[in-house]
């Protein structure tokens, strides 16, 4: 496999120069079965604006290609048309989309404020973006097939051992929190968490060199997500 930094350098004609420059701060990762690479914030190694390196976990990406019919590691080294770096870097850069709100609930609920845009960027920049699943979903609210979910495991797994986080936030209290990892692969339950009378889940990842990464689950916030609520539970970790 090869790493993203090499990947990235075949591609630098591509793109304007600030693109350039930003993509090549990414860190040089070589994942054997991550086909949607993360996004890394910029200050993520330091914690940034948080204090530690906080890794946020959604379930999927979606394409509505009729043309594409071959997704995935197997088919091909990274996707071509989905970029998770360039996708949030496009969001950043002002744009918008049916699906940026999700984003933005999300990130008031990291520090329980109306965010400007200046206050997104530090944010974002703050932290890691990954979606657990490694083929694209042809529609919302839709879940993948058991060996998708299986492929996303192995993935998750290179991912946290190479970003070593502290903090995983989950997107999803079912479907994606039920399909994590198992105690196989380091998973260690934590003690109950419980605020405003909502049992929170949650747990830990032991790494290989011995650390463990705590992880919490939230709803989606794609939909009835409160973001001056969450905050409540989010900071607790904070």
């Amino acid at each position: 496999c090869v790493p993203i930094c090499e990947q990235i350098t075949t591609k630098t004609e591509k793109v304007d120069s600030r693109i350039t420059k930003w993509r090549q701060q990414i860190k040089c990762i070589s994942m054997e079965h991550v086909f949607f690479k993360p996004w890394i914030g910029k200050n993520y190694e330091t914690g940034g604006i948080f204090g530690k390196k906080i890794l946020v976990l959604g379930e999927s990406h979606y394409c509505t290609d009729a043309n594409c019919i071959q997704c995935g590691i197997k088919y091909a080294s990274e996707c071509t048309d989905i970029n998770t770096s360039e996708i949030i870097q496009w969001m950043l850069d002002g744009n918008i989309d049916k699906w940026t709100p999700t984003f933005k609930k999300f990130e008031r609920s990291l520090v329980n404020e109306e965010t400007s845009p200046e206050r997104s960027k530090e944010i974002w920049n703050s932290v890691a973006f990954f979606n657990f699943l490694q083929v694209a979903l042809k529609g919302t609210r839709r879940g993948g097939t058991k060996a998708d979910y299986a492929e996303g495991r192995r993935a998750f797994l290179e991912v946290i051992e190479e970003l070593q986080p502290d903090l995983i936030i989950v997107w999803g209290t079912s479907r994606l929190y039920s399909n994590l990892p198992g105690k196989e692969d380091g998973w260690i339950d934590g003690e109950p968490l419980v605020v405003d009378n909502w049992s929170v889940p949650n747990g830990y990842y032991q790494l290989k060199n011995g650390k463990k990464s705590r992880v919490i689950a939230v709803y989606h916030p794609s939909a009835a997500y409160s973001w001056d609520w969450w905050y409540q539970v989010i900071s607790t970790q904070l």
